[in-house]
Parts: C-alpha cells; structure tokens; sequence
C-alpha cells in the first residue's frame, strides 16, 4: 500500500531528490513548509489543518540531512511533532552528531536505497512501544511465574497499533484478561497519538 512519508530537511532543497524517488515509488509525500519558503512559520501555524500530522495518517517521517550538524535545523521542526506523537523516523544522512540518536528507527546513507528503508521500517516492529508492552505484560500480577517468558510484539499501519501477545498459555482466562488490560492502558498511555489498537494473541516462537 502507498505510504504517507513526512518529509523533512536540514537545509532547503536537501530532501528534493528523496521526495521524488518516493512519488515516483508510488508513495505519498507530505511536506511541513511551502517550497522555497522559509523555516518559519511551518504550514500547520499558518493553518493547523494543513499540518500533515493532522490531514492525513502520516506512517513515518523521513528527515534527509545534508552535513554534519548536532543540532536539528530549523527546517527540521516537523521531526519533533513526529516523534512526539510516536511515528517512526527514519534519517538520512552522516551518523556522526545524529541529534536524533536512539529516537530514529534507522539511518541511512544518502546513497543507500530510501524507499526501501522507509517501506521496510513502516511495517517493522516499533522498538519502544514493544519494550513499554512487554514490561508492562510481565509486570502483571500471578500467582506464579507463568509471565516469565510472556512477550509484546508492536507494529503500526495506518495510524493502529498491532500488539502481538504471546506467551499466555499458562494463564487462566481472568489473569490472562487483566494482563491484556494492563498492557493495552500502557501502549496508550505512552502513544496517545495513536489511531487506533488491535491486540492479538500468538503462539510462542
């Protein structure tokens, strides 16, 4: 399915060939600031409406950096509206002085393959939601240690989020129930942003 990509840039027209390969992909490309404007003020100032975070169900943010900067740009604002509702970011651009380190779901090389990475990270697993899940599955109360080997497994597609519980079976069904409760008010509570939850049941792996 095509995507809704935000993308970003830490310097005017440095994600332009970026955005191109994405349309040409067949994927949809949002962008925080009118072409050739500047930094400030973002569309969603001028007119919240048109703030991609609001119009549209953005899957993740692409933010393309064109030389070393620890600090993030003014033209890379969206990047933290992104982040603070929970979509996944991917950074392309030089690893050294990433100012997103250990918030971005991956960084790419400029001459490695956008597309795919942003495909690819749209449908993996989301590292931090999956580690509030799974703490918070494990931390449920029982009787014994029947959650030991209990696991959360999050992912997200249009705006939902997919929690895969497994590891269950030595529960009952009331213990069971309040550890799926449990685990749900947590993802919530850390992505309120978020569209939607489908919780699913697996067999361990």
């Amino acid at each position: 399915m095509p995507l809704n990509v935000m993308v970003l840039e830490s310097d005017r027209g440095a994600a332009d060939a970026a955005a191109r390969e994405l349309t040409d992909a067949g994927h949809v490309v949002h962008r925080c600031h009118e072409p050739g404007a500047p930094a400030f003020p973002c569309r969603g100032l001028v007119d919240q409406s048109m703030c991609p975070l609001r119009s549209h169900v953005v899957d993740l943010a692409l933010t393309v950096r064109s030389s070393h900067r620890a600090q993030p740009s003014p033209y890379e604002d969206g990047v933290r509206c992104a982040l603070m509702q929970r979509v996944p970011l991917v950074v392309a651009g030089p690893a050294v002085l990433d100012p997103y380190d250990q918030l971005e779901m991956r960084v790419l090389d400029r001459t490695d393959d956008i597309v795919g990475a942003c495909e690819e990270v749209a449908v993996s697993e989301l590292p931090r939601h999956t580690r509030v899940a799974t703490d918070a599955l494990r931390a449920s109360r029982t009787t014994d240690e029947a959650l030991t080997d209990a696991r959360a497994t999050v992912t997200r597609r249009e705006g939902r989020l997919r929690v895969s519980l497994s590891g269950l079976d030595a529960l009952g069904p009331r213990q069971r129930d309040a550890a799926i409760v449990r685990t749900m008010a947590k993802v919530r509570e850390f992505d309120s942003s978020a569209r939607g939850m489908d919780v699913v049941l697996t067999a361990p792996v």
